[in-house]
């Protein structure tokens, strides 16, 4: 599962592999850990807040996410988003979706209301691009980074760089003009 789009899961975890790596390791700093470990925990309820202010922007009608695979869901729920759908509705990246899947995806966007897909930005984006040649011109495709981060400079070189890029790129694709 990809938890870690949900940073307060990533706090919880942080914390509970301090606790393990004290434990555990042989000849560990254990004040050096939990020193790191209490600044990093800092930096992602910041992260978090940042966020909470970031997706109030959206209005609610507008929280709606259909993305390339499934990834966004503990985000989803944290924030208050509605998961519409994925352009690959199975488990994995590896499958391809089906004529079927894509028209009731398709159907569920238009009912929805949804103008935006969002995929991820290290794999091509041409299923989403079918999805706009199918709802036409006003869908827009956002990249965002949900299966790697970036060389140092990219914009998501580090996990608290990734959330707050994908963060603006999120709120910008759900709030721009249709």
């Amino acid at each position: 599962p990809h938890f870690w789009t949900d940073p307060d899961r990533v706090r919880a975890a942080t914390g509970l592999i301090a606790a393990q790596v004290i434990e555990h390791v042989d000849g560990v700093d254990a004040a050096a850990v939990r020193a790191n470990t209490a600044r990093y925990d800092r930096q992602l309820a910041d992260l978090t807040a940042w966020m909470e202010t970031s997706f109030e922007r959206i209005p609610e009608d507008r929280r709606a996410l259909v993305t390339n695979h499934h990834v966004f869901g503990y985000l989803a729920d944290r924030f208050g988003f509605r998961v519409i759908g994925a352009v690959v509705p199975s488990g994995t990246t590896l499958a391809s979706p089906s004529s079927s899947d894509l028209r009731s995806l398709t159907e569920a966007m238009r009912e929805a209301g949804v103008r935006t897909v969002f995929a991820d930005s290290s794999r091509p984006a041409r299923l989403a691009e079918v999805l706009r040649t199918e709802l036409g011109d006003g869908v827009r495709v956002v990249a965002l980074h949900s299966e790697s981060l970036t060389a140092r400079g990219g914009g998501a070189a580090t996990y608290l760089q990734m959330m707050r890029t994908n963060t603006t790129a999120m709120t910008d694709g759900l709030t721009a003009a249709p």
